[in-house]
């Protein structure tokens, strides 16, 4: 007697001996820091808190430094790119949180010297 074999699952489902597993990361490790850098800069250009490009350039440096260990240690998946990305994303953040700032004190001083003058002007009017 043999025992009947059973058929081949239907592609793209799965049986309880090919199930992925939980957990299980076959890729190798998880650049944590270089997400977090990227995640953190881009974040600032939707919830502008100030800090959010400084801080997203730490974690991008941060990132960096885990590539490297992580290449050193044979791995070809690093999150280096990832980290660039933060990086360059940060240090724009940063640059428009600096212009906006600028911006913002140039059109104080220009509003308060073009009230101050519509102001002169009005009673100068009214004297005449």
């Amino acid at each position: 007697m043999s025992n009947p074999q059973t058929p081949p699952p239907a592609p793209g489902y799965w049986t309880p001996n090919t199930a992925p597993r939980l957990g299980t990361s076959p890729r190798g490790p998880v650049n944590y820091m270089a997400w977090t850098g990227l995640l953190v800069s881009a974040s600032g250009f939707i919830f502008n808190i100030g800090v959010n490009g400084i801080v997203g350039v730490v974690f991008s440096i941060l990132g960096l430094r885990e590539a490297r260990r992580l290449a050193d240690a044979g791995h070809e998946q690093t999150g280096r790119q990832l980290a660039v990305a933060g990086l360059i994303t940060g240090l724009a953040h940063i640059v428009v949180t600096a212009a906006i700032a600028v911006l913002a004190v140039f059109s104080f001083f220009w509003f308060t010297d073009w009230i101050n003058n519509l102001t002169s002007q009005i009673e100068n009017a009214a004297l005449s």
